[in-house]
């Protein structure tokens, strides 16, 4: 009967034992997760910023933008070539 019960008791401790560890390795993983989650947010922010600056700079390559000298020149020539 002594047998039993001190593997009762070494079982019960390591149980006892484990669980905290358990329990701190948990809490480690999710904080791993946490800090991979703000990485791929901070990510797509900066891809978003690149893609929006990319626009902006695609914008500019435009032949001219409205109110320019030669958007002018070119709305004149449209004019002509309609009233032929």
């Amino acid at each position: 009967m002594q047998s039993t019960m001190s593997r009762r008791a070494f079982v019960t401790g390591l149980a006892m034992f484990s669980m905290p560890l358990i329990a701190l390795a948990q809490d480690q993983d999710k904080e791993k997760k946490k800090e991979e989650k703000k990485k791929k947010a901070e990510d797509k922010k900066d891809e978003a910023k690149d893609k929006a600056e990319d626009a902006v700079d695609d914008k500019d390559k435009v032949v001219d933008g409205p109110g320019t000298d030669n958007s002018q020149d070119r709305r004149q020539d449209r004019r002509r070539d309609a009233a032929k």
